[in-house]
């Protein structure tokens, strides 16, 4: 025997290769042992066994290598008599035993024994654990936890938590599928927290070898667990997410280090009226990181609670609620010169440090020049030609100049299509300028069942569009115009000082965006982003949109678009339309505001990472602190500006600005508590040595007696340890927490630490010390609080005394009058105001002195003092508001008054004086005010009625009549005051019945005039009778039934009460449109008649002959209708021609002649058939 080793090699059956790198090493050398292969999961495990390691050198070991991790290792026996050592043994496995069987061998002589090992624990079950979820829990158990392996099976599951025989504890579980077993984890409470082994069996057939780690913990306790950091700090800011910090401990104070535990944070006002955002981040090593935000300022209170286990509710961690004031972050400018008016659907820009403000009125280019102390607004007029007003329009900062394109024309309402530039030449330069022309281009895509037009169209004007620069071009993208919501894209030059716009239409590859008008877009390297609008949806209704459409620029002409990508994170923003997109700073943009889906705005703002396409809110603002229509916003400098109106202001007066991410990183949990932490401890210091200095004078008990300052030190400090001790001690814990969390920032904290535990220590012997004092000097106070509780008890009767004399006075008497009143209010305030401090310090010494119970009744009459005092201030403020908006609006010249907004303001008048309190409705003052505001708003419509065109001065000579005053309606200088010093509130049914005469008058006489119009312009129509230059009259069939019609209409008049002021026009067209009738119907006749009558006694010569007196007479007959329908082609108006004096009865008489010569032509012909018949016979 030369040599031993200790090397493998592996044999690749795939290709019949030896590999000796990287196979796994015996650990020592051996020779002649006996090694073999066993199936385990996951991974097969190699047995090697005996063997010499020298001359006479026999080993009994046993080595295994597991072949997933290629460790060889050597495990324990736990149980028999090993063999003794050998080498050139035989052995076999057996599976249905999990035993190894060895036979034999030599050592030294040749053996012949059989030995069984049983590796059942090494080689396990055929199913193994890979991993468990989750790998910590509470001891108390029953925490869902899910098993993840490999060839699991049905059947009785059962799962051992433990590492001995000792403390296992073992519990039925869920077979799911081959690769997924479920269960509780145990109840470990007997043996405490530890980390645990965790198997499987299946059947019986034994415990997975591969074991998994389970951690068990002591419950968290809410009383243990405590919050710090920034969020939990007196003052915070609205707007940004504030930080802090939850350690979880358990039950017995220790710090928790694993996750997990269901922590809830609930943000709200102290009236409950606004609720805060909070988010909360498991750290998974007993740590949460908390942020909320609160919409607007005010008093909050941060909830924090934690249910543990086996409780029904939630309880409060330590010290919680916290009580913290949100202050407002914005910087709110004073604003000065040419304030622009507020408007709908301009826009904010920003050119070389200066916001530029244009559209949505007549008023052109507005600038604001930004500064320290004021923002001034300045009205500029560029040279060159100025596009026409317009609003709706975009305004895009493209290389250095602003491009204006489309919009809606404030002049014919169009929808535009042009573009100008505007530029500032110099300091107080602007420029305008357009190009000369814009070239059509050609669609590659139509709407949706349209095909595309190869014709060159012109680029459609649009207004609520999408805008963005790319390098010198401009994308515009959608919008909307009269044919309804467009998803036109397009690309067109916009250089500076181009005179021929090329419009183009990209290449879009990927998704296709749905028509959208009012989205917000921007580019950010090499991508465009869009996000929202309005669109619409099967229903053909609009609908706000959520969705993020990216346009990748893949070419010179070519976007590819991908709408809502799946690898976009973070809190999404809600659906809105008409939000600014803007680039933030590198590779980020901003979103802000917009009108969500209940059509109200949205005042937050978000942050979106281009590249990794992550969003982060970082404002979030209350609507109500944004005008109805959202705020103007723009970037400047790095911070969102936003433009608003201050509330009631018709001008856009209101810039605030905020550098967002400077305020975030401000409120960073160690750029915060790194000073703020040792503010903290400073006034942890002071107070502890504040309250040690005072009870060390309790070592002089006699002085005490003597002095009542001194003893007034002690028992104040006795009071503050007492009420403010878990104050004090959370105080204590919190900054060690901060300071450990500091400490892991690389943050050195050392120092800090050290006198963190100092004043510990002090505050220790403090607390101490406090019962010892208290014990000493509780004589002293029992003398002292006997003289004070009697100097409350006087104190009490004189308020109330005071509060039964405060509601005599003149302040709760309307005809006190605002002149009056406030100085009156102004007196009892002052006078409140030293009581309340009387009560305060009354009320420090009952706290003092536990002498609490004597304060409620005074507290509580105070309390009650002030709330009315409030509330009678509150009506003499709307009365003077009332009053004050009354007299301007009375001063209003009636020319001039808007009776709808009157009547609107005087109605939020009555909601504002429903609003006021309850305890002031008996009073005469509010009863004064509630009859004006009511008398006022009575008078409104009746002015708003008295307005009516209908109105003449007939009817204010009713009025005046009615009301017993004289005015003259048509002075210039006649205003409201004028007209509602005739107390038009008592005379509100005689004012109806007026203007109700007026209108129907007006009615009947605009029926009258409209009667007059259209007869004024009624003729007849004229046929030529034959060859002669007689002329038939015939009435057209569209005026005889507006004849039938007005008839009608007159009759109505004649039948209206209010008839006798146009007595005899209506009687008069109730004449002529009879005659007109009469006329025509007998006319008709007689035509048709005369007609008849005329072929046989003008062209017979046998009826002359046997008819000549009937000749004559028709003779005359024939003259006398010729000459009336002569007349009537001369004149032609119907009225005109219809209504001459004793035309109707001349007709009458003509159509009786007719008949006299029509019978004797019928006695005629009739003799004439006779004898034609006798002649026949």
């Amino acid at each position: 025997l030369s040599a031993m080793l200790h090397d493998s090699f592996v044999l690749n059956l795939a290709d019949m290769t030896w590999q000796s790198e990287g196979a796994p090493q015996l650990p020592f050398d051996v020779c002649n042992n006996v090694c073999d292969g066993i199936e385990s999961v996951p991974y097969h495990k190699v047995f090697s066994f005996g063997g010499k390691k020298g001359m006479m050198q026999y080993m009994n070991t046993v080595e295994v290598m597991d072949c997933g991790s290629q460790v060889w290792s050597t495990p324990p026996v736990e149980s028999g008599q090993p063999p003794c050592g050998r080498e050139d043994t035989a052995w076999v496995y057996d599976t249905k035993t999990s035993s190894l069987l060895i036979f034999g061998g030599w050592a030294s002589r040749w053996l012949g024994d059989l030995i069984k090992l049983n590796v059942s624990a090494i080689i396990g079950p055929p199913y193994a654990c890979i991993s468990i979820s989750p790998q910590s829990g509470p001891v108390f158990g029953e925490t869902e936890m899910t098993i993840k392996g490999l060839r699991f099976k049905p059947g009785k599951v059962q799962i051992r938590f433990g590492n001995t025989e000792k403390n296992q504890v073992v519990v039925d579980a869920e077979y799911v599928d081959s690769e997924t077993i479920k269960c509780r984890t145990a109840n470990y409470e007997l043996y405490g927290a530890m980390p645990v082994a965790v198997k499987v069996s299946i059947n019986g057939e034994g415990w997975t070898v591969n074991q998994q780690t389970y951690s068990y913990f002591a419950n968290t306790a809410a009383r243990n667990c405590m919050a710090f950091g920034p969020g939990v700090l007196a003052n915070v800011v609205f707007g940004v997410e504030i930080p802090f910090i939850i350690q979880a401990r358990d039950t017995i104070n220790e710090r928790r280090t694993s996750g997990g535990d269901k922590f809830s944070v609930e943000v709200v006002s102290e009236d409950n009226k606004v609720q805060g955002i909070a988010r909360i981040e498991d750290l998974q090593d007993g740590r949460y990181d908390v942020r909320y935000s609160v919409p607007q300022p005010g008093s909050y209170l941060v909830h924090v609670s934690y249910a543990e286990l086996g409780g029904t509710a939630a309880l409060a961690i330590r010290g919680s609620p916290f009580r913290v004031e949100a202050a407002d972050p914005w910087s709110r400018h004073r604003v000065l010169g040419a304030v622009p008016a507020k408007r709908k659907g301009a826009t904010l820009s920003v050119l070389d440090g200066e916001l530029v403000l244009y559209g949505g009125d007549k008023s052109g280019v507005t600038v604001c020049m930004p500064g320290s102390g004021e923002w001034r607004w300045t009205s500029v007029t560029p040279s060159g030609t100025a596009p026409d007003d317009r609003l709706l329009h975009s305004m895009t900062n493209v290389d250095g100049q602003l491009v204006v394109f489309g919009g809606n024309s404030l002049g014919n309402g169009s929808e535009l299509a042009d573009m100008y530039q505007l530029k500032k030449v110099s300091a107080n330069n602007w420029a305008w300028s357009c190009p000369k022309s814009h070239t059509p281009y050609v669609r590659l895509t139509a709407p949706a069942g349209q095909e595309p037009n190869s014709t060159p169209q012109p680029v459609s004007g649009r207004s609520s569009h999408a805008a963005v620069a790319l390098d010198q071009e401009l994308l515009v993208y959608g919008g909307e115009n009269k044919s309804g919501i467009l998803s036109e894209l397009c690309i067109g030059d916009a250089a500076d000082g181009v005179q021929v716009v090329n419009w183009r239409e990209p290449v879009l590859h990927g998704d296709v965006p749905q028509p959208r008008k009012g989205a917000a877009a921007a580019c950010c390297q090499g991508r465009i982003v869009m996000l929202g609008g309005t669109g619409v949806n099967a229903e053909e209704q609009p609908v706000v949109l959520d969705e993020l459409v990216m346009l990748d620029i893949e070419g010179a002409n070519e976007l590819l678009c991908t709408i809502n990508p799946s690898n976009a994170s973070g809190p999404r923003p809600a659906p809105r339309t008409g939000a600014v997109m803007l680039e933030y700073m590198e590779g980020q943009l901003l979103l802000y505001g917009g009108m969500g889906v209940d059509g109200k705005p949205l005042n937050d703002a978000f942050t979106l990472d281009v590249e990794t396409l992550t969003w982060q809110r970082v404002y979030n603002g209350s609507a109500d602190l944004v005008g109805p229509q959202g705020a103007l916003a723009a970037l400047l400098d790095g911070k969102l500006v936003l433009l608003d109106s201050a509330a009631g202001s018709l001008k856009l007066d209101s810039i605030c600005s905020l550098d967002l991410m400077c305020l975030t990183n401000s409120y960073n949990f160690a750029t915060k508590m790194k000073t703020d932490s040792v503010t903290l401890l400073e006034g942890l210091e002071s107070w502890v040595d504040k309250q040690s200095h005072s009870m060390d004078a309790a070592q002089n008990l006699e002085k005490l007696s003597g002095n009542f300052d001194s003893l007034l030190k002690v028992m104040d400090s006795l009071y503050q340890v007492r009420v403010k001790k878990a104050d004090m001690d959370l105080l204590v814990e919190q900054l060690r927490e901060t300071l450990h969390v500091l400490a892991a920032d690389k943050v050195a904290t050392g120092k800090l630490e050290k006198r963190v535990d100092d004043v510990a220590h002090k505050w220790d012997e403090v607390k101490k010390l406090q019962p010892q004092v208290k014990s000493s000097v509780e004589p002293i106070q029992a003398s002292q609080a006997g003289r004070i509780r009697k100097e409350v008890e006087a104190f009490t009767t004189r308020v109330a005394q005071y509060k039964t004399a405060f509601h005599s006075r003149p302040l709760y008497k309307y005809t006190t009058g605002c002149a009056n009143a406030y100085p009156l209010l102004d007196t009892a305030a002052g006078e409140m105001a030293k009581l309340k401090k009387e009560c305060t310090q009354y009320a420090e010494l009952a706290s003092i002195f536990e002498l609490t119970d004597a304060m409620g009744p005074v507290t509580a009459a105070i309390k009650e003092l002030f709330e009315e005092l409030i509330a009678v201030k509150d009506v003499w403020d709307c009365i003077s508001m009332c009053e004050t908006q009354f007299q301007t609006w009375r001063r209003t010249l009636w020319t001039e008054i808007n009776t709808s907004d009157m009547e609107e303001g005087a109605k939020q008048f009555v909601k504002d004086v429903k609003s006021l309190p309850k305890k002031v409705r008996d009073e005469e003052v509010f009863k004064g005010l509630d009859n004006m505001v009511k008398n006022f708003l009575v008078s409104v419509p009746l002015v708003a009625d008295l307005r009516s065109p209908a109105m003449r001065d007939r009817h204010w000579q009713q009025l005046m009549e009615a009301t017993k005053v004289t005015f003259d309606i048509h002075d210039p200088t006649f205003k409201l005051d004028d007209l509602l010093a005739l107390e038009l509130h008592k005379f509100e049914e005689k004012v109806g019945e007026i203007v109700d005469r007026a209108q129907k008058e007006e009615k009947m006489e605009n029926g009258l005039n409209k009667l007059e119009d259209s007869w004024a312009k009624v003729t007849f129509q004229f046929q030529k009778h034959k060859d002669t230059e007689v002329y038939t009259v015939k009435m057209a069939e569209e005026d005889f039934e507006m004849l039938e019609d007005n008839q009608v209409l007159v009759q109505g008049m004649m039948a209206n009460r209010y008839m006798n002021t146009f007595r005899d026009q209506v009687l008069g067209w109730n004449k002529k449109l009879m005659a007109v009738a009469d006329v025509v119907a007998i006319l008709t006749e007689i035509q048709r008649t005369w007609a008849y009558l005329e072929s046989l006694f003008v062209a017979s010569e046998e009826v002359k002959k046997e008819l000549p007196e009937a000749t004559v007479r028709f003779a005359r007959i024939d003259a006398d209708v010729k000459s009336v329908l002569a007349d009537f082609k001369q004149v032609q108006n119907c009225v005109a021609c219809c209504n001459k004096d004793g035309l109707l009865k001349f007709l009458e008489k003509q159509q009786t002649e007719l008949e006299v010569c029509s019978g004797a032509l019928f006695l005629f012909l009739r003799r004439l058939e006779d004898l034609v018949l006798a002649q026949s016979v």
